[in-house]
């Protein structure tokens, strides 16, 4: 008798209880930010560096800066491939949304939008795009920078904190509206990553171009990102195979521990260059073969195996936001941030004289 009434018990358990509380987790669950894990532009400052075009450009220059920022109020942005025209504010609170947790202080999400509003009126400035020659941006975070239309997505983005974020979001734009890093006057290439290694890259030593104001700079508060620390175990024979589809010449006979020489590291500690079979690659290369959160890593080998320790997370230039996140839970403002990770920069509006 007592087997039957157990049975039963557990019946009405797995019917109806079990359920509810399933749904009860699920339903929590949609409230939860998803952490977005920035990569940045890799490449933005390669082809334009070299055709003289970043922000390295002096007073003299600064007056066809000047009037590209006063047609910034409208920017076409190329969304899936398709091209819309909006305000330089929406999309700014857009590219806030997508690229910082709407969690972060007030002054990170402040210093992200000015951010992410000067990086769209330096491309704008710049000219014709090739990859996308009918919109100044595109919502290719490994080419501008991600977007997203808060109108139709933030519910998919935040769920059932998706007015409570959307509005703390604009509130942020509005904050700085207007606003943008300038260097000598004009717009900088304010690109930035999810998390430094204690110290962010400078531009020379990641793309090979000396910027002013992309220097090495202290980051604190930068191990609170998820992805800080990782490691990546790939086999000796895995590690030849992608090595050998790059470097067809490459030589990785021996122990895997004779592969990897000549390493060299930049102030800051990521990786600048090294030989691997007696080939060299830039650091850049090695992140991007082997997809690695970032350039600042120490391999260990076995006989058979290469273990790749990374710390830190995008190309760490410019702007930490888990640094800017640390910089706002101590009490600094937006502009103090951003005067931080870009040195020798002035914040201040669109236009200004």
């Amino acid at each position: 008798m007592k087997r039957v009434f157990f049975l039963v018990i557990m019946v009405i358990f797995l019917v109806y209880i079990a359920p509810l509380g399933f749904q009860y987790y699920q339903k929590r669950g949609d409230g939860e930010e998803k952490i977005h894990t920035v990569q940045n532009v890799e490449n933005i400052l390669d082809s334009q560096a070299s055709a003289g075009q970043n922000a390295e450009d002096t007073g003299e220059d600064a007056g066809s800066g000047a009037e590209a920022q006063e047609d910034a109020a409208m920017i076409a942005v190329s969304v899936h491939g398709t091209v819309k025209e909006m305000t330089l504010e929406e999309y700014t609170a857009g590219a806030v949304a997508a690229e910082m947790p709407a969690s972060f202080p007030e002054a990170a999400l402040q210093a992200q939008a000015a951010a992410a509003r000067t990086f769209a009126v330096y491309k704008q400035s710049l000219g014709q795009d090739e990859t996308h020659p009918d919109a100044a941006v595109c919502d290719d975070y490994t080419h501008c920078a991600a977007f997203v239309e808060l109108d139709t997505q933030a519910e998919s983005l935040w769920g059932k904190k998706a007015k409570e974020w959307t509005e703390k979001v604009q509130a942020a734009v509005k904050a700085t509206e207007g606003e943008i890093v300038t260097y000598n006057g004009s717009p900088i290439a304010a690109v930035f990553h999810s998390a430094a290694a204690q110290q962010t890259e400078s531009a020379v030593s990641v793309w090979g171009t000396d910027i002013p104001y992309l220097v090495a700079v202290d980051s604190a508060g930068d191990d609170a990102c998820p992805e800080y620390d990782a490691s990546k175990t790939f086999g000796a024979e895995e590690f030849r195979q992608i090595m050998l589809a790059e470097e067809p010449d490459i030589n990785l006979t021996g122990l895997p521990k004779t592969w990897f020489t000549e390493i060299e590291s930049s102030e800051a500690g990521g990786v600048t260059s090294c030989k691997i079979g007696g080939k060299s690659f830039k650091g850049t290369r090695v992140r991007e073969l082997l997809g690695l959160n970032s350039t600042h890593f120490t391999i260990k080998t076995t006989d058979t195996s290469i273990t790749f320790h990374t710390q830190g997370y995008g190309h760490g230039v410019g702007m930490s936001q888990y640094g800017a996140k640390c910089m706002a839970e101590q009490g600094s403002s937006y502009q103090e941030i951003l005067q931080h990770y870009y040195t020798g920069t002035k914040v201040e509006k669109i236009g200004a004289k």
